[in-house]
């Protein structure tokens, strides 16, 4: 996104909504970013909705959480292009190495069921047994809980008919089916050591982190813009990112 162009990214799995608006990132945006909680995300896409508001017609924690993934991804390729880069701690040697995969390819990857998408979010097993696919609003209200108990406490609210005891294996392999989460575990070998070892990539944790880590970075480019043009912090902040990139490039050289 240049300027204050909007993104519009497709919300397929979302009810109410065929997509939204996302304005561009700015360093106000930025600096709101404290952890990788879905609550501190679902605050930051509504700052980032807002501008679109009366074309947006669902507030960012009504979004299905499988879409949210996937409008995160989106937002991450308009900022850094498709390649992901990471960098690895070996668990047996301790060295550090990099990892690096493209998000076109993970998208594909976890592409959506053939099974038609509900209009009303309503997704029905059998007479008797039907469920909605969870959002960031029941993400919120389940925190606190870990493990097996967090799985039953958000199936017990997606579950509209049937029983959470009985029914849950079967309700959340079709969940899953229908809507993959863009996290997954990978393998990848030590250079160093060829250790085989097994790695995470979580949309969510590794697209805020990587913003948290830019903090000083953002930090600095305030520094060049404000001494060389002498706009107030929060002129610089409220700057579209890549504008104020562009700016504090021109900048950079001089000092």
């Amino acid at each position: 996104m240049n300027g204050s162009e909007n993104l519009f990214i497709p919300l397929p799995l979302t009810p109410g909504a065929e997509g939204v608006y996302l304005r561009s990132l700015c360093g106000a945006d930025e600096m709101m970013i404290e952890d990788t909680g879905t609550k501190n995300l679902i605050s930051l896409l509504e700052k980032l909705m807002h501008a679109g508001a009366e074309a947006n017609k669902v507030r960012a924690a009504q979004i299905v959480t499988a879409d949210r993934d996937r409008l995160l991804a989106a937002l991450y390729i308009s900022l850094y292009g498709a390649k992901v880069e990471s960098t690895v701690t070996c668990k047996k040697c301790e060295e550090k190495f990099d990892l690096d995969f493209s998000l076109h390819a993970l998208l594909k990857h976890f592409g959506h069921s053939t099974t038609p998408f509900s209009e009303n979010g309503k997704y029905e097993l059998e007479p008797g047994l039907s469920f909605r696919l969870p959002t960031g609003e029941d993400e919120i209200q389940i925190n606190g809980f870990t493990g097996a108990e967090a799985e039953k406490k958000l199936l017990e609210r997606c579950l509209l008919e049937g029983n959470a005891e009985t029914d849950s294996e079967r309700v959340q392999l079709k969940m899953e089916e229908l809507a993959p989460m863009l996290s997954m575990h990978m393998q990848a070998i030590c250079p160093e050591c060829s250790h085989d070892q097994e790695v995470q990539f979580d949309m969510q944790s590794f697209f805020l982190t990587k913003l948290i880590q830019e903090r000083q970075g953002l930090i600095r480019e305030i520094h060049y813009i404000a001494s060389q043009y002498h706009w107030s912090h929060q002129e610089i902040l409220d700057l579209p990112r890549n504008l104020r990139k562009q700016y504090a490039a021109l900048i950079q050289p001089e000092n």
